[in-house]
């Protein structure tokens, strides 16, 4: 999934096609020749432990990985599967550990194409366009239900 859900600019692969190099269900086959970006991927699903086998990205068709300078959790979808990641047992999931993630102060955010939803434990807080390395703030509120989260995103 990764090698379709990404842009790859060193390739002129675009995100949401996948990549000429990419031999569905084998792997790369130019793997020993990759561009640094593939290289420097880290899915979070390879490196879970605790993540099921549900999560695998061919399955769920949403591709996890750590952005590098903050540690937030970023998941890309499967364009061509636009809701994955709002069916079970994903959403409920992605809530749960965005509220492990909010005790080390990081954060989980689903982007479809560039459509950034923030997950709180509370529920989706829908934030628009952005890029990942746009910034975003976070208001807490509170409403008849409880906490309530608005979020928003910030010029860099």
């Amino acid at each position: 999934m990764c090698c379709k859900v990404y842009r790859i600019d060193d390739l002129a692969k675009p995100a949401g096609k996948w990549c000429p190099h990419c031999a569905i269900g084998s792997g790369c086959k130019i793997y020993d020749s990759r561009p640094e970006q593939c290289r420097a991927f880290d899915c979070v699903w390879v490196q879970s432990e605790e993540l099921p086998a549900s999560w695998k990205p061919e399955l769920s068709k949403i591709v996890f990985s750590v952005w590098p300078s903050t540690g937030f959790i970023y998941g890309q979808v499967d364009l061509k599967s636009p809701f994955a990641w709002q069916k079970e047992p994903y959403l409920t999931g992605m809530r749960k550990w965005s509220e492990q993630l909010l005790e080390q102060r990081r954060h989980l955010l689903v982007f479809v194409g560039s459509d950034a939803t923030l997950i709180m434990p509370s529920g989706p807080v829908p934030i628009g366009p952005m890029s990942p390395a746009d910034g975003f703030v976070v208001r807490e509120t509170f409403n008849a239900c409880g906490k309530h989260y608005v979020a928003e995103r910030v010029g860099r």
